[in-house]
């Protein structure tokens, strides 16, 4: 059947009491937006809705710890929502793990386009365009730790195109969307279609990153319904701070200033494709040559970090270097670990090492005798999972710094 289009907003995932984290030095002049980063994605989440005249704002929660988050974002939210209400937009709001329906203060009273969906049972709103209805929106809120019960989703009975809110499902993988016509889901912070036949279920992410492991560009999503039925998403990005994980190539002849330079180049090209955005950076190496067994914490690219922050973090929009990490295994000469030195030893004590898990790891020998019998001692056992990443890190460290002294013995 003929279906009127339809122009909805889906985000997810707010977490206003939350600011930016992870990192080990924020620059002072950049605090203040770590605080506020949360804050300005969600603004841009409601100026998405009015731009684009949606019809509805879905809501598939995690908005906010209302205790940990304070007031400021309880008024920050609600006067939002009478925003929507002046220009006759609803909300519909399935709550998630931190914004349980019985979590918002009493004393906030909320407008009366915002519809909190109940929890353990799925309700039902007919979405009225001119007082006639145009679709069908149903949600559940989530019982922490509970993943809801979708069995009471279902398409509308006289063919009203249904949307569906709740965050996360009980469904199959490949079935959260089988019994609407689009499931908004939340609770994960990138942005991914889970099923897409006979119905779509989408999740928005996030519209502010938190902290390095959520790189790349975080919005919320236009749904547009043609008069098919037939459904169409797209990504708005939102973020007012973006986090870049980059990876950067090099080969046997890239020295610390070629290495430099390609950082430099690359920032260049990310200020240009991120155009407005601040970005904070994680540089991961890779490849060959001598350079990658010198960048460690206390290594070389301790400066390099140093030496990029005060090139570009006072510009705006910044581009602030997180760190410079390097995974790529030791690129030492086969004659290094040959030869009779303290560097050959060193090496050929590591290559038996890796070789031989049984071999133990007696780090307690290491320990002051009056340590050794206490809690510290816990500190000086090896898990096994833990072998492989201890004698990486070791090995480079040792060879960093002997390289200049041991070079110097050869000389």
């Amino acid at each position: 059947m003929s279906h009127p289009p339809l122009r909805f907003v889906h985000a997810s995932d707010f977490h206003l009491e939350s600011p930016l984290g992870g990192v080990s030095e924020v620059p002072p002049e950049r605090r203040d937006l770590f605080l506020e980063a949360p804050f300005l994605a969600a603004s841009q989440v409601f100026e998405t809705v009015l731009a684009e005249g949606a019809d509805a704002l879905l809501l598939s929660g995690d908005l906010l710890d209302s205790e940990l988050a304070g007031p400021r974002a309880v008024v920050f939210l609600r006067d939002h929502f009478q925003r929507l209400a002046d220009h006759g937009i609803p909300v519909y709001w399935a709550c998630g793990e931190v914004d349980a329906p019985d979590t918002w203060p009493a004393c906030a009273k909320l407008p009366e386009n915002v519809h909190i969906f109940p929890v353990g049972h799925v309700a039902s709103y007919e979405l009225l365009r001119d007082g006639k209805p145009v679709a069908r929106i149903q949600g559940v809120s989530r019982t922490p730790g509970v993943a809801p019960d979708d069995s009471g989703f279902h398409c509308d009975a006289l063919g009203l195109f249904t949307v569906g809110i709740a965050y996360g499902t009980a469904a199959s993988p490949g079935a959260e969307g089988d019994r609407v016509d689009y499931m908004a889901l939340g609770g994960q912070h990138h942005r991914q279609t889970v099923d897409q036949s006979p119905g779509i279920a989408h999740y928005c992410g996030t519209p502010q990153g938190r902290d390095p492991s959520e790189a790349g560009p975080r919005g919320c999503t236009v749904v547009l319904v043609d008069d098919a039925g037939q459904v169409k998403t797209n990504f708005v990005a939102t973020d007012a701070v973006r986090w870049i994980s980059e990876i950067v190539e090099i080969t046997a002849g890239t020295d610390e200033d070629a290495l430099m330079s390609q950082i430099e180049d690359r920032i260049a090209k990310l200020r240009t494709k991120h155009h407005g955005s601040e970005l904070l950076i994680t540089w991961e190496i890779t490849g060959r040559g001598s350079v990658v067994n010198h960048i460690r914490s206390g290594g070389i690219s301790d400066k390099m970090v140093d030496v990029l922050r005060r090139r570009y973090a006072t510009q705006s929009p910044g581009a602030w270097t997180v760190g410079i990490e390097c995974r790529a295994p030791l690129d030492v000469p086969q004659e290094w670990v040959d030869e009779e030195t303290i560097m050959g030893d060193l090496l050929r004590d590591f290559r038996k090492l890796e070789a031989d898990s049984d071999i133990s790891l007696k780090l307690e020998e290491f320990l002051p005798a009056e340590y050794r019998d206490g809690s510290l001692a816990d500190v000086a056992v090896v898990e096994p999972e833990d072998r492989a990443e201890l004698l990486w890190a070791a090995s480079k460290l040792g060879v960093d710094l002997m390289d200049g002294e041991e070079v110097l013995s050869r000389g």
